[in-house]
């Protein structure tokens, strides 16, 4: 992996992209296929193998699919194993013609942790080990090509992959947009690391001051400080992997024919302006739960419509229901996150001593050989309830 940093250049354009719903096929379309007896377009999907992607991304592929688009998922194999576990996604999409779900090697043995920290691997994994793969899957019969299915004639990848999977789209000819499920503000974070850095306000240099205002973000510089950069940021040395991996594929973006975001304008509006003079043809469509849920709303389905990861713990609802409105607090980790002990305890004190109600709902706590504790929230939240003193673990 190249370790040397380049400051980016905008790239000049003069028109703006229209920022749509979804890039959908008109009710034209549609006819002209049903007329012809042609099958729809299909559209190839691959997330990033952790929760918050892969919820996103399938949120994504079922609005697609709704539209009558054909789709192909692309799990790793690990995750889609997961996803039959703990919930119903073979049967719903079953429900859309031409939905079809693929898997791929992440490269790791099968006995390789891929949770917390180590999610890194997986990342790295993919991305050194997955472009051959990749390449062969799209040219072979197995992403849905068979007969009467069209090739793929479309790409949206995660974003930390848009490094190999460009690469291969362009070879083969064909139109690849990145998706980045997070917001943003944090992808115009990572667009600007290289500034950072060549700016010398990175790498950390022993005990930075949390507080210290970044100026080298545009339209950041009042506020954003050495605290709200990403983890990765305050790697000592410029050669970190993990440092490199986040910002050399940022970087990849503006070669994809547009980029995704799960936002929209009037949250992020200023920023959007700002990736847009890198990347201009910005697609944002959030928030995807949302839409889903009105798309959803009129078709009778008896699915839940999880796609956990995990196995799903319902029982708190009943207390949740109980309580009065506006006297519980929401707090989401994430799916996964790793905390050093004293961190853990520091959040759990805050918690017993502010007298305001809570709950933990299903995580576990595994003590890592570091010392440090991966907290894995199985239900991505906390309640809060009266006078308990301790976290509840089930």
């Amino acid at each position: 992996m190249d370790t040397h940093f380049h400051k980016h250049q905008a790239i000049n354009h003069t028109n703006k992209a229209t920022t749509l719903s979804l890039p959908v096929p008109s009710p034209k379309f549609n006819m002209e296929h049903q007329v012809s007896h042609r099958p729809p377009p299909r559209v190839l999907v691959f997330p990033l193998p952790a929760q918050g992607p892969v919820n996103s991304m399938l949120k994504l592929a079922e609005l697609l699919a709704l539209e009558g688009l054909y789709v192909t998922f692309l799990n790793t194999h690990f995750t889609h194993n997961r996803l039959l576990l703990h919930t119903d996604i073979q049967a719903r999409f079953e429900t859309y013609p031409g939905f079809l779900f693929k898997t791929i090697s992440d490269g790791l043995p099968d006995d390789h942790p891929r949770s917390g920290d180590t999610i890194m691997e997986v990342i790295h994994s993919i991305n050194s080990e997955s472009k051959s793969i990749f390449k062969q899957l799209l040219l072979s019969n197995e992403l849905g090509t068979s007969e009467g299915n069209p090739l793929v004639s479309c790409i949206i990848v995660d974003g930390i992959f848009g490094g190999f999977t460009t690469d291969i789209a362009n070879e083969l000819h064909i139109p690849i947009i990145h998706f980045r499920t997070f917001g943003a503000c944090c992808i115009w974070v990572n667009m600007n690391i290289p500034n950072v850095i060549e700016a010398g306000e990175l790498p950390v240099r022993g005990e930075e001051d949390m507080d210290r205002l970044i100026k080298n973000v545009p339209a950041m510089e009042s506020f954003l400080r050495f605290r709200d950069l990403p983890s990765f940021c305050r790697a000592s040395d410029l050669t970190d992997p993990n440092l490199q991996v986040f910002v050399q594929q940022t970087l990849h973006s503006p070669r994809a024919q547009a980029i995704i975001l799960n936002t929209f304008e009037d949250l992020e509006g200023p920023i959007l302006s700002r990736i847009r003079t890198l990347c201009p043809n910005i697609y944002s469509i959030g928030p995807l739960h949302m839409q889903l849920k009105r798309r959803l709303a009129s078709k009778e389905s008896s699915f839940q419509s999880s796609n956990s990861l995990f196995e799903v713990d319902r029982s708190c609802m009943t207390w949740l229901d109980a309580q009065p409105p506006k006297t519980v607090i929401y707090i989401s980790f994430g799916s996964i996150t790793v905390m050093k002990r004293n961190q853990l305890i520091e959040f759990w004190y805050g918690l017993v001593n502010s007298n305001i109600r809570y709950c933990g709902v299903d995580y576990s706590i595994v003590e890592m050989k570091t010392g440090i504790q991966q907290v894995e929230l199985i239900g991505t939240i906390f309640f809060f309830i009266t006078k308990f003193d301790r976290i509840v673990t089930s």
